[in-house]
């Protein structure tokens, strides 16, 4: 069913299933947002990988296996272990895209302090994702080797046993991943941060939202522009 627009059927298939069901956090899917300039973020989104469902690693070894050589022609030494284990916080653990060192402190202005100058190994010079890259040269949707969450962010879709899942955008001040010495994800990458005089987040990521609402034939775009000219009106 989804074979033709992600390497992840399995995956997709149950992504699709939240899809179908899951309510949209209104509010904050109208945060004002700016599209990032890669040359001016260096992909600061990508400086510790990505953790992945277990589909995702197979598919990602798999795809090195078989492609590094396409790798290596796009600048990318990849390393002999492209999926690691990694655990972070105590929040999550599983298996995620290596990294590399980099210099991205140094490069970019306004780089989170609390981030690590490192990058997903995948990530090219000039910050594009060279997952990104290989599936367009081969003339396939451009996600389609591109793990969920790196495709979806700064979207979240927060789901538990026995509540219906939410499709949200954290701010800097509901974002899960603030602790002790850590001062959020998603609200501090260059993609994530609110912006004044941006766009609607659910404009800005029209493209997004129309790929996700897609897998469960849902026009997530409609209807949120739905609840936005009530409230308007009303």
């Amino acid at each position: 069913m989804h074979r033709a627009i992600a390497a992840y059927q399995d995956t997709m298939e149950g992504l699709a299933d939240l899809v179908a069901g899951m309510a949209l956090d209104y509010a904050s899917l109208q945060r004002p947002l700016k599209r990032c300039d890669l040359a001016r973020c260096g992909g600061n989104c990508c400086y510790d990988g990505a953790y992945l469902g277990e589909e995702e690693a197979d598919v990602i070894r798999e795809l090195v296996r078989t492609s590094r050589a396409d790798f290596k022609r796009f600048g990318l030494d990849l390393p002999g272990q492209t999926v690691v284990f990694g655990s972070w916080q105590d929040s999550i653990s599983g298996p995620k895209t290596a990294t590399r060192p980099s210099s991205l402190r140094q490069r970019i202005a306004d780089y989170p302090p609390h981030f690590a100058d490192t990058t997903c190994v995948f990530l090219l010079d000039d910050a594009r994702c060279g997952l990104q890259l290989l599936a367009q040269e081969r003339s396939l949707p451009p996600w389609f080797y591109k793990p969920v969450t790196c495709w979806m962010h700064p979207l979240t879709i927060e789901s538990s046993s026995g509540n219906r899942a939410l499709l949200t955008l954290h701010d800097e001040e509901s974002d899960p991943q603030r602790f002790e010495g850590y001062e959020g994800f998603v609200s501090r990458t260059h993609c994530g941060r609110t912006c004044a005089g941006g766009l609607p987040a659910y404009r800005l990521l029209r493209e997004e939202l129309d790929f996700l609402g897609g897998l469960a034939g849902r026009d997530l775009v409609r209807e949120i522009e739905t609840v936005v000219a009530d409230a308007g009106a009303g």
